[in-house]
């Protein structure tokens, strides 16, 4: 049956993969001199909403094998859950909920409306409207602290912890060459994340040993518990990220560290996403590799679009590109 599922999604994923930008649209979108004339050139291509990312996914889930299909699943609730901590953002600042309503990723599918949450004014009210979701309880759990000291981190990482500890559940479950890709292509994602959260939060939070420990993964493939207890008594981040296989640049503040980690992850990422997709698809990689590039293209548009919004040069935005520029 999984042989005759994946068929089902080579052919949906082999259907779309024109649709993506090609090279010589890339380097149009880097030479676009304004603002309008980039515009024109993304309404030409088709652009990638987010919320077509996650309705690639969601499409997915329904050819895949069972295990397969449901690791995909709630890889694709990140969407929903990005839209959730907008909603807390909201709520926790005020913030005018017809600007926020304009921010939230379009979901066709989704346990509650968003749209509707943004009003809700207070956290205990979006926690009681969204009680029949998976992230009432985290959310619930995290509210003593939360409201002792009013720092929306408590609520946003309660959230991401529990996000993070299922899939990390769920790629473990799998078997045969499913685990293999489940951990190459999501594991390896995850083992980063925490690193960097790791380093975040002793970097710009100051946090105590303690704390970093409570609020990182315990299991994170190649950077878990001991990576995580290293970084909390001050392993150099250079360190850290050759364990992990990146050789950061010399001379960097551990700030600039960091983002070249993040950049280097991404493009390692996008070459894994891109080699994959040049064999037969009938394998889990076959999926995870669309969505990672649909993912990308999403994340390289934004970055020309804001870079050019910046007035920075093409030849500067082309090196924060997880493509070849």
């Amino acid at each position: 049956m999984s042989l005759f599922s994946y068929a089902a999604a080579q052919g949906y994923i082999r259907a779309r993969l024109s649709r993506l930008l090609d090279r010589a649209t890339w380097a149009r979108l880097l030479e676009a001199h304004t603002p309008a004339e980039l515009n024109q050139l993304s309404a030409q291509t088709g652009v990638i909403l987010r919320g077509e990312v996650a309705d690639a996914g969601r499409t997915l889930v329904r050819f895949l094998p069972r295990g397969a299909g449901e690791l995909v699943a709630w890889y694709n609730q990140r969407f929903e859950i990005e839209n959730l901590k907008t909603v807390l953002r909201a709520v926790h600042y005020g913030l005018d909920p017809s600007r926020v309503r304009a921010s939230l990723i379009p979901l066709r599918t989704t346990r509650w409306r968003c749209e509707v949450l943004v009003e809700a004014g207070s956290i205990p009210a979006v926690i009681d409207q969204i009680r029949e979701s998976p992230y009432a309880r985290p959310l619930e759990n995290a509210m003593e602290r939360y409201q002792q000291e009013q720092r929306l981190f408590y609520l946003e990482i309660a959230v991401d912890l529990f996000y993070f500890q299922k899939l990390v559940r769920l790629i473990e479950s799998q078997s045969g060459k499913d685990a293999a890709d489940a951990r190459r292509f999501l594991g390896r994602s995850i083992a980063v994340q925490n690193l960097l959260w790791a380093y975040r939060y002793r970097i710009y939070g100051r946090m105590t040993p303690e704390e970093i420990i409570n609020y990182t993964l315990h299991r994170a493939f190649a950077a878990g518990l001991d990576t995580v207890r290293r970084v909390a008594l001050g392993s150099p981040l250079a360190v850290e990220a050759e364990r992990l296989g990146f050789k950061i640049s010399p001379g960097l503040s551990e700030v600039e560290g960091l983002t070249e980690i993040e950049i280097l992850a991404e493009r390692e990422r996008f070459r894994y996403a891109t080699a994959a997709l040049r064999r037969p698809l009938f394998q889990l990689r076959g999926a995870l590799a669309y969505l990672w590039l649909l993912e990308a293209e999403v994340r390289d548009l934004t970055v020309i679009v804001e870079g050019k919004l910046a007035g920075l040069p093409g030849t500067e935005i082309g090196r924060r590109l997880v493509r070849a520029a």
